[in-house]
Protein backbone atom coordinates (compact mmCIF):
# COMPACT_ATOMS: atom_id res chain seq x y z
CA UNK A 1 0.00 0.00 0.00
CA UNK A 2 1.53 3.17 -0.76
CA UNK A 3 0.62 6.52 1.11
CA UNK A 4 1.48 10.01 0.67
CA UNK A 5 2.64 11.77 4.31
CA UNK A 6 0.36 15.07 3.37
CA UNK A 7 -2.85 13.34 3.45
CA UNK A 8 -2.11 11.44 7.18
CA UNK A 9 -2.53 12.51 10.84
CA UNK A 10 0.04 12.18 12.80
CA UNK A 11 -1.45 8.98 14.56
CA UNK A 12 -2.00 7.31 11.76
CA UNK A 13 2.00 7.80 10.82
CA UNK A 14 3.22 6.37 14.30
CA UNK A 15 0.79 3.15 13.40
CA UNK A 16 2.74 2.19 10.86
CA UNK A 17 5.15 -0.27 10.92
CA UNK A 18 8.55 1.69 11.24
CA UNK A 19 10.86 -1.09 10.23
CA UNK A 20 9.22 -2.12 7.45
CA UNK A 21 7.83 1.00 5.94
CA UNK A 22 10.02 2.03 3.27
CA UNK A 23 9.59 5.99 3.09
CA UNK A 24 10.46 7.97 -0.60
CA UNK A 25 11.71 11.29 -0.67
CA UNK A 26 10.82 12.58 -4.24
CA UNK A 27 13.54 15.11 -5.70
CA UNK A 28 13.47 16.78 -9.25
CA UNK A 29 13.77 20.30 -10.11
CA UNK A 30 12.28 23.17 -12.07
CA UNK A 31 14.38 24.40 -15.40
CA UNK A 32 14.36 25.63 -18.28
CA UNK A 33 13.42 22.40 -21.16
CA UNK A 34 13.74 24.39 -24.29
CA UNK A 35 10.73 26.33 -25.77
CA UNK A 36 8.67 23.37 -26.16
CA UNK A 37 8.18 21.54 -22.49
CA UNK A 38 7.54 23.80 -19.01
CA UNK A 39 9.69 24.60 -16.36
CA UNK A 40 8.54 22.01 -14.00
CA UNK A 41 8.94 18.95 -16.53
CA UNK A 42 11.01 17.00 -14.17
CA UNK A 43 8.62 17.62 -11.85
CA UNK A 44 5.72 16.86 -13.79
CA UNK A 45 7.54 13.29 -14.45
CA UNK A 46 8.30 12.14 -11.34
CA UNK A 47 4.34 13.04 -10.07
CA UNK A 48 3.27 11.28 -12.87
CA UNK A 49 5.95 7.74 -12.87
CA UNK A 50 4.97 7.92 -8.49
CA UNK A 51 0.76 7.61 -9.66
CA UNK A 52 1.85 4.83 -12.52
CA UNK A 53 3.99 2.76 -9.45
CA UNK A 54 1.14 3.72 -7.17
CA UNK A 55 -1.16 1.42 -9.48
CA UNK A 56 1.44 -1.42 -9.15
CA UNK A 57 2.22 -1.51 -5.31
CA UNK A 58 1.35 -5.07 -4.13
CA UNK A 59 -0.36 -5.42 -0.85
CA UNK A 60 2.00 -6.42 1.33
CA UNK A 61 4.41 -3.42 0.52
CA UNK A 62 4.05 -0.42 3.13
CA UNK A 63 5.24 2.85 1.42
CA UNK A 64 5.11 6.30 2.43
CA UNK A 65 5.55 9.08 0.16
CA UNK A 66 6.98 12.45 1.55
CA UNK A 67 6.50 15.80 -0.01
CA UNK A 68 8.31 16.18 -3.11
CA UNK A 69 11.51 18.35 -3.31
CA UNK A 70 10.40 20.22 -6.55
CA UNK A 71 13.56 22.31 -7.10
CA UNK A 72 17.22 20.89 -7.26
CA UNK A 73 20.50 21.78 -7.97
CA UNK A 74 19.94 23.01 -11.21
CA UNK A 75 22.25 25.95 -11.88
CA UNK A 76 23.71 24.59 -15.16
CA UNK A 77 20.83 25.52 -16.89
CA UNK A 78 21.10 29.43 -14.96
CA UNK A 79 21.73 31.11 -18.61
CA UNK A 80 18.25 30.38 -19.39
CA UNK A 81 15.56 32.12 -17.85
CA UNK A 82 13.05 30.50 -15.57
CA UNK A 83 15.51 28.23 -13.86
CA UNK A 84 15.38 27.72 -10.11
CA UNK A 85 18.51 26.28 -8.39
CA UNK A 86 19.23 25.40 -4.68
CA UNK A 87 23.20 25.64 -4.01
CA UNK A 88 25.14 22.23 -3.46
CA UNK A 89 25.34 23.59 0.24
CA UNK A 90 21.40 24.46 0.58
CA UNK A 91 20.41 21.01 -1.38
CA UNK A 92 22.97 18.81 0.91
CA UNK A 93 21.30 20.63 4.11
CA UNK A 94 18.00 19.85 3.05
CA UNK A 95 18.35 16.69 2.40
CA UNK A 96 19.57 15.91 5.63
CA UNK A 97 17.16 17.65 7.82
CA UNK A 98 14.46 15.36 6.05
CA UNK A 99 16.55 12.31 6.56
CA UNK A 100 16.86 13.46 10.30
CA UNK A 101 13.57 13.70 10.43
CA UNK A 102 12.63 10.31 9.32
CA UNK A 103 15.09 8.69 11.28
CA UNK A 104 13.69 10.87 14.35
CA UNK A 105 10.62 9.31 14.13
CA UNK A 106 11.92 5.45 13.85
CA UNK A 107 11.66 4.59 10.04
CA UNK A 108 14.88 2.99 8.62
CA UNK A 109 14.80 2.87 4.79
CA UNK A 110 14.80 5.77 2.75
CA UNK A 111 14.32 5.90 -0.49
CA UNK A 112 15.59 9.23 -2.46
CA UNK A 113 13.86 8.84 -5.86
CA UNK A 114 15.41 11.40 -8.36
CA UNK A 115 14.39 13.08 -11.62
CA UNK A 116 17.05 15.52 -12.35
CA UNK A 117 20.52 14.53 -13.35
CA UNK A 118 22.04 17.61 -11.79
CA UNK A 119 21.01 15.92 -8.88
CA UNK A 120 22.81 12.56 -8.91
CA UNK A 121 26.23 12.99 -7.24
CA UNK A 122 24.88 15.20 -4.75
CA UNK A 123 22.32 12.36 -3.94
CA UNK A 124 24.69 9.76 -4.00
CA UNK A 125 27.58 11.51 -1.60
CA UNK A 126 24.61 12.30 1.10
CA UNK A 127 23.57 8.91 1.23
CA UNK A 128 27.00 7.43 2.59
CA UNK A 129 26.50 10.37 5.55
CA UNK A 130 22.82 9.47 5.86
CA UNK A 131 23.63 5.84 6.66
CA UNK A 132 27.00 7.02 9.25
CA UNK A 133 25.43 9.78 10.70
CA UNK A 134 21.36 8.98 11.28
CA UNK A 135 21.58 5.07 11.41
CA UNK A 136 19.42 4.77 8.42
CA UNK A 137 19.70 2.47 5.09
CA UNK A 138 19.38 5.21 2.27
CA UNK A 139 19.12 4.68 -1.01
CA UNK A 140 19.03 6.42 -4.26
CA UNK A 141 17.29 5.59 -7.55
CA UNK A 142 18.27 7.76 -10.39
CA UNK A 143 16.86 7.51 -13.61
CA UNK A 144 19.29 9.52 -15.51
CA UNK A 145 22.97 7.63 -14.97
CA UNK A 146 21.44 4.11 -14.83
CA UNK A 147 20.29 1.38 -16.93
CA UNK A 148 16.56 2.19 -15.84
CA UNK A 149 15.12 2.45 -19.07
CA UNK A 150 17.23 0.27 -20.95
CA UNK A 151 15.25 -2.19 -21.43
CA UNK A 152 12.49 -0.31 -22.91
CA UNK A 153 14.35 1.88 -25.01
CA UNK A 154 16.29 -0.30 -27.01
CA UNK A 155 12.55 -1.21 -28.48
CA UNK A 156 11.02 2.22 -28.52
CA UNK A 157 14.11 5.10 -28.90
CA UNK A 158 14.58 6.71 -32.37
CA UNK A 159 17.47 8.73 -31.68
CA UNK A 160 20.88 8.14 -30.99
CA UNK A 161 22.09 8.00 -27.91
CA UNK A 162 22.35 11.35 -27.47
CA UNK A 163 18.94 11.70 -28.21
CA UNK A 164 17.21 10.88 -24.44
CA UNK A 165 19.53 13.66 -22.21
CA UNK A 166 17.45 17.50 -21.65
CA UNK A 167 13.87 18.47 -23.33
CA UNK A 168 14.70 15.22 -25.08
CA UNK A 169 12.61 12.23 -26.85
CA UNK A 170 12.43 10.48 -23.50
CA UNK A 171 10.94 13.88 -21.96
CA UNK A 172 9.31 14.82 -24.32
CA UNK A 173 7.22 11.86 -25.01
CA UNK A 174 6.41 11.40 -21.14
CA UNK A 175 4.99 15.20 -21.17
CA UNK A 176 2.72 14.73 -24.06
CA UNK A 177 1.42 11.90 -22.40
CA UNK A 178 0.83 13.34 -18.90
CA UNK A 179 0.34 16.83 -19.94
CA UNK A 180 -0.15 17.25 -24.10
CA UNK A 181 -1.65 20.66 -23.28
CA UNK A 182 1.73 21.96 -22.28
CA UNK A 183 3.73 20.79 -24.92
CA UNK A 184 4.73 23.34 -27.71
CA UNK A 185 4.74 20.64 -30.74
CA UNK A 186 5.52 23.39 -32.94
CA UNK A 187 8.98 24.26 -31.62
CA UNK A 188 10.07 20.49 -30.67
CA UNK A 189 14.04 20.88 -32.49
CA UNK A 190 16.44 18.23 -32.16
CA UNK A 191 19.73 19.59 -30.63
CA UNK A 192 23.26 17.74 -29.70
CA UNK A 193 26.24 18.23 -28.18
CA UNK A 194 29.12 19.30 -30.09
CA UNK A 195 30.12 17.06 -32.24
CA UNK A 196 33.74 16.65 -30.16
CA UNK A 197 32.29 15.49 -27.22
CA UNK A 198 29.96 13.26 -29.15
CA UNK A 199 32.57 11.43 -30.53
CA UNK A 200 35.70 11.45 -27.88
CA UNK A 201 36.18 7.92 -26.87
CA UNK A 202 36.56 9.03 -23.36
CA UNK A 203 35.78 13.12 -22.51
CA UNK A 204 31.70 12.82 -23.49
CA UNK A 205 28.69 14.50 -21.69
CA UNK A 206 28.33 10.89 -20.78
CA UNK A 207 31.66 10.40 -19.56
CA UNK A 208 33.67 8.19 -18.62
CA UNK A 209 35.76 11.47 -18.35
CA UNK A 210 33.54 14.42 -17.04
CA UNK A 211 33.58 17.98 -17.84
CA UNK A 212 31.88 20.15 -15.14
CA UNK A 213 29.91 21.82 -18.04
CA UNK A 214 26.71 24.27 -18.07
CA UNK A 215 24.38 23.64 -20.51
CA UNK A 216 25.01 26.92 -22.92
CA UNK A 217 28.37 25.14 -23.27
CA UNK A 218 27.18 22.29 -24.90
CA UNK A 219 23.62 23.99 -26.37
CA UNK A 220 22.39 27.29 -27.47
CA UNK A 221 18.75 26.00 -27.34
CA UNK A 222 18.51 24.68 -23.92
CA UNK A 223 17.80 21.13 -25.63
CA UNK A 224 19.99 18.01 -25.64
CA UNK A 225 18.32 15.66 -27.74
CA UNK A 226 16.00 14.82 -29.97
CA UNK A 227 12.28 15.91 -28.93
CA UNK A 228 11.08 15.31 -32.14
CA UNK A 229 11.42 11.80 -32.41
CA UNK A 230 8.67 12.14 -29.17
CA UNK A 231 5.21 10.41 -29.34
CA UNK A 232 2.37 10.21 -26.42
CA UNK A 233 2.13 6.77 -27.44
CA UNK A 234 5.76 6.07 -26.43
CA UNK A 235 5.16 7.95 -23.14
CA UNK A 236 2.47 5.93 -22.09
CA UNK A 237 4.78 3.50 -22.65
CA UNK A 238 7.48 4.21 -20.46
CA UNK A 239 4.82 5.66 -17.48
CA UNK A 240 3.72 1.58 -17.24
CA UNK A 241 7.44 0.66 -17.43
CA UNK A 242 8.44 2.66 -15.14
CA UNK A 243 5.50 1.89 -12.65
CA UNK A 244 6.51 -1.78 -12.98
CA UNK A 245 9.81 -1.70 -12.55
CA UNK A 246 9.44 0.46 -9.72
CA UNK A 247 8.17 -2.53 -7.95
CA UNK A 248 10.78 -4.66 -8.53
CA UNK A 249 13.09 -2.55 -7.06
CA UNK A 250 11.02 -1.57 -4.13
CA UNK A 251 10.81 -5.62 -3.70
CA UNK A 252 14.59 -5.93 -3.30
CA UNK A 253 15.22 -2.91 -0.82
CA UNK A 254 12.19 -4.61 1.06
CA UNK A 255 13.90 -7.68 1.40
CA UNK A 256 17.12 -6.18 2.80
CA UNK A 257 16.79 -6.85 6.27
CA UNK A 258 16.60 -3.86 8.88
CA UNK A 259 19.07 -2.62 10.93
Amino acid sequence: MLQYLTKLRSNEVAALDRKKTIVVLPIAAHEQHGKHLPIGTDTLILEGVIQSFEKNVPAQMDVLVLPTIAVGKSNEHMSFCGTLTYSLDTLIAMLRDMAKSVARHGFEKFVMLNAHGGNTDVLNAVARDMRDDYGLRPFVIDWWFTDFWADLMKDIQQSPRDGVFHACELETSLIMALHPELVDREACIDSYPPEQMRKNRFVTVFGPVNMGWVTADISKTGVIGAATKATPEKGRMMLDYAGKKLVGIFEEIQAIPSL
